[in-house]
């Protein structure tokens, strides 16, 4: 009894397990089934035996008919007992027959509806590339069609102007020619022709050792001895935490102070520090101009005492000088505009900052003002230019100002659509109200100005104004800016008045008529070759060269005190800038190695014969920008 009793609850527990299995796993589940049944019958077999043997042993003293009938009736309860559970057991196995069945059904369905769902990705994925396959070709075949168009284009120029590409000659007569077209230039602008890298490849090797340590050395001119960052705790901080000096002066001019920083834009991509200058410097430049548009130099703070004389030339407060210069205000549009489109992510403070954009309506409205130079007054408030003579102090004769003609009005102009200025960049006064550089940076600028008042402030109204503008300015300068020159045919003029008088010439400084291509302006092509022509040549009252023909370039009225024949290092740079050619390029690079003077540095103003002399040992926007010329043939200078 003790096995049979431990064989039915083995049988039990069996059957128990049965129940409790995961119905993940049915197979198991029928088997195990199967030899719960199978002990279960055998057990009820044992009990059956074992009563019948203990009917048998019992002794009884019945009758053998009763036991007999007895018998019988237990024989037949225990056959309709193993028939239930025969049928219960046939009943088990076509259960686990089913379940075996349904377990493959699932099993099949499982794997059609996965066939069926690849299928369907594999589709979409080939209708995607299909799709994106369809679209490169669209923009191949219109890439090819602005290609023909432009091929067309430049095809149109050489053919209406066949002898010039026969026989235009780089500059004057030191040899060297022109590119076969001005195809580049007709797209050129000031964001491109300076990238860095352009022209790598072909400069490759190409450059001196010396001409990359002076590169490595003068980019970081600015930033190592003309930047002031300005804590949180100073009290001029909040107009902005940079104050940039111009290098051995210590104003800051809002010219010379974009150009300086102007190569670190790129380079604020990977050093924070220099995003974080650049926009303190934009801030505080906005600053200025929302405080006096027409100055040109500023100081950091208040504190300096200025003298009767220098107040009788509009020094106070803040300015530093008060020479109304155009070019002022492209600079800050230019900043603000590279800035914006290079690293938007760090500009975006400034863009938000109201100041910035308070100071680009201030700018619309006194170029659109002077405009009308000769009225008296340009808006409520607010006079025209005006700068009137201003004796010399007694005993000190380089005081004072001459100042400009008719009481400080300028000489007479005639409205051209063109906007009027007192000062040229190099901060001389301009012979002509006109000054034709200043106001093709103008066009550049006010063009900027619509891309980031429409899709950087959102404002329409702004964006208008701009666009009128640079209309208007760009139809004035081709329509009184061109004249006809004996020898070069049709030239850009310097300046204009519009009443027929004309300055033909160039000024070192930036914007010059050199530097058309890199101020932005959507000039002419031939007109711009055969300025070029007349520039770099005798020519040009300001062309100069050394005896023996090595050293050339343009120079400025404005040392013409300190060196007659000077030839300033800013436009070998942009010669070497808007150059077309990698030989003209290198050949710039050589000279500018060879006229530091033995410093190693840029500088103002030198003699060709003598490179030693030169004027201002430290000037930090010709530094930076030799650093701006050279990486455009290499990456190596950082």
């Amino acid at each position: 009894f003790f096995f049979f009793f431990r064989l039915f609850f083995s049988s039990f527990h069996i059957q128990f397990f049965f129940f409790a299995l995961p119905s993940r796993d049915m197979a198991t589940a029928v088997r195990v089934n199967a030899q719960a049944v199978g002990l279960l019958v055998l057990l009820l077999l044992c009990l059956g035996g074992a009563y019948v043997l203990l009917t048998n042993s019992s002794g009884s003293s019945s009758s053998s008919t009763a036991l007999e009938a007895h018998r019988e009736a237990e024989a037949r309860e225990t056959q309709k007992l193993m028939d239930e559970i025969v049928r219960a057991y046939d009943g088990m196995l076509k259960r686990s027959n089913d379940l075996k069945q349904l377990l493959q059904a699932t099993n099949e369905e499982q794997q059609q509806l996965l066939q069926q769902q690849q299928q369907q990705q594999l589709k979409q994925v080939q209708q995607q590339l299909s799709k994106g396959k369809d679209e490169a070709h669209q923009k191949l075949l219109q890439a090819m069609k602005q290609m023909k168009q432009e091929q067309q284009q430049v095809q149109n120029v050489l053919e209406s102007h066949p002898q010039q590409v026969a026989s235009d000659t780089m500059a004057g007569d030191h040899g060297g020619t022109l590119p076969q077209t001005w195809k580049e230039l007709l797209k050129e602008d000031a964001v491109s022709i300076a990238m860095p890298g352009k022209w790598q490849e072909a400069a490759k090797g190409k450059l001196s050792d010396a001409t990359l340590s002076m590169c490595k050395t003068l980019l970081w001119n600015t930033l190592n001895t003309c930047t002031k960052v300005l804590e949180p705790s100073h009290p001029e901080y909040e107009h902005g935490s940079s104050f940039v000096i111009t290098g051995d002066i210590d104003d800051m001019w809002i010219r010379d102070s974009a150009a300086q920083v102007n190569p670190y834009i790129e380079l604020s991509l990977k050093q924070p520090n220099l995003a974080a200058i650049i926009s303190g410097l934009i801030k505080r430049q906005a600053f200025y101009i929302n405080y006096e548009p027409y100055a040109n130099a500023y100081r950091i703070d208040t504190n300096y005492q200025f003298s009767d004389t220098q107040k009788a030339m509009g020094r106070h407060g803040y300015i530093s000088t008060f020479d109304y210069e155009l070019d002022s205000g492209c600079y800050f549009i230019r900043l603000l505009y590279r800035f914006w489109k290079i690293n938007p992510k760090a500009a975006a403070s400034v863009m938000q900052d109201q100041e910035v954009k308070k100071a680009l309506q201030e700018l619309i409205n006194v170029w659109r003002a002077e405009q009308h130079h000769e009225e008296d007054q340009a808006a409520p408030g607010r006079k025209l230019y005006r700068r009137p003579p201003v004796a010399p102090e007694p005993g000190r004769p380089w005081t004072g100002s001459k100042g400009l003609p008719r009481n400080g009005k300028g000489t007479p102009v005639k409205f051209t659509g063109m906007t009027w200025s007192g000062f040229r960049p190099s901060d001389d006064e301009q012979q002509y109200g006109y000054l034709v550089p200043s106001n093709m940076f103008a066009v550049a600028s006010l063009r900027y100005l619509v891309e980031v008042a429409t899709d950087g402030f959102h404002d329409a109204s702004l964006a208008k104004q701009a666009k009128d503008l640079a209309q208007e300015i760009h139809a004035g300068i081709e329509s009184y800016a061109v004249v006809h020159h004996e020898q070069f045919g049709k030239i850009y003029a310097y300046e204009v008045d519009g009443l027929g008088n004309s300055l033909l010439m160039d000024d070192a400084n930036i914007p010059s008529l050199l530097s058309i291509p890199y101020l932005g302006y959507p000039y002419d092509p031939e007109i711009y070759a055969n300025t070029r022509k007349f520039l770099l040549s005798p020519s040009n009252p300001t062309f100069a060269r050394s005896s023996d023909g090595s050293v050339r370039g343009i120079g400025s009225p404005h040392t013409n005190q300190n060196i007659k024949n000077n030839i300033w290092h800013m436009s070998l740079i942009m010669q070497g800038l808007t150059a077309t050619s990698i030989e003209e390029k290198l050949e710039i690079a050589k000279m500018l190695e060879k006229t530091t003077g033995g410093t190693g540095m840029m500088h103002e103003s030198f003699d060709p014969n003598n490179p030693t002399k030169f004027t201002r040992k430290w000037f930090a926007w010709t530094n930076s920008l030799y650093a701006e010329f050279i990486r455009t043939m290499t990456l190596e200078c950082e």
